[in-house]
């Protein structure tokens, strides 16, 4: 769209060359002005208002729509809907024995396109019943400035305020965890908060656990009386 919008503008400072008399002038350059205003870049509002304001030349009167004491003026208001960061969950292998490991990853998604989103406070995982992290817990992060932890046997995961996204990336943090039962991990709606807001959805993530099978030995014998 504002591509679209440029070529109108490149082309109306062109026209303007063309025109001859005061009141053709007057109304392209009330045009340019206007469209000039609907090209500004709009950033973190919910909506934004587009103003444009020509004054006429000294002796041209213009009555039109808009014109107000030689003054003409239009405005337009456009909705913007705000970019939130997104958070999403995996498990790898989403299927394992009772007591085996998997690698649990958290991606967090920065949709707005010109800053950075930087965490406003720690963001904290709670994993379902019967998983952990492992003994010796290995953890990473693609995010910038993140510090992750994740205490061996504890079942949850933080990551650290200041955690740092650059505008339309995504980044991830994972550890290794097990579990000896099934379960569905929730991240709830607000859990990630940062400097251009929180995530508005919640999302799930399951991890299917075979259970320990339960075998058992009998054995039996038969002793025929007199038998050799």
């Amino acid at each position: 769209m504002g591509f679209c919008k440029q070529k109108v503008l490149n082309l109306l400072k062109a026209s303007l060359l063309r025109l001859y008399s005061t009141s053709q002038l007057v109304l392209g350059l009330w045009v340019l002005a206007f469209l000039a205003g609907l090209h500004s870049p709009a950033f973190a509002q919910s909506q934004v208002t587009n103003t444009a304001t020509i004054s006429v030349p000294v002796g041209v009167t213009n009555t039109g729509f808009g014109c107000v004491a030689g003054t003409c003026t239009a405005a337009d208001i456009d909705s913007i809907t705000p970019s939130r960061p997104i958070v999403s969950k995996t498990f790898t292998p989403s299927t394992i024995n009772a007591g085996g490991t998997t690698l649990l990853v958290i991606t967090f998604t920065n949709t707005h396109a010109l800053v950075s989103a930087t965490f406003t406070s720690p963001f904290v995982d709670v994993y379902p019943a019967l998983m952990t992290n492992t003994a010796s817990p290995v953890t990473a992060t693609t995010c910038l400035n993140s510090s992750v932890l994740a205490t061996a046997s504890v079942s949850s995961l933080q990551v650290g305020t200041g955690t740092l996204i650059p505008p339309g990336a995504s980044c991830s943090v994972s550890v290794v965890v097990t579990s000896m039962g099934s379960g569905t991990n929730t991240i709830p709606a607000g859990s990630l908060t940062t400097s251009v807001g929180t995530n508005t959805s919640a999302v799930t993530a399951t991890l299917t656990v075979n259970p320990l099978a339960d075998l058992q030995i009998t054995k039996t014998s038969s002793i025929t009386p007199g038998g050799s």
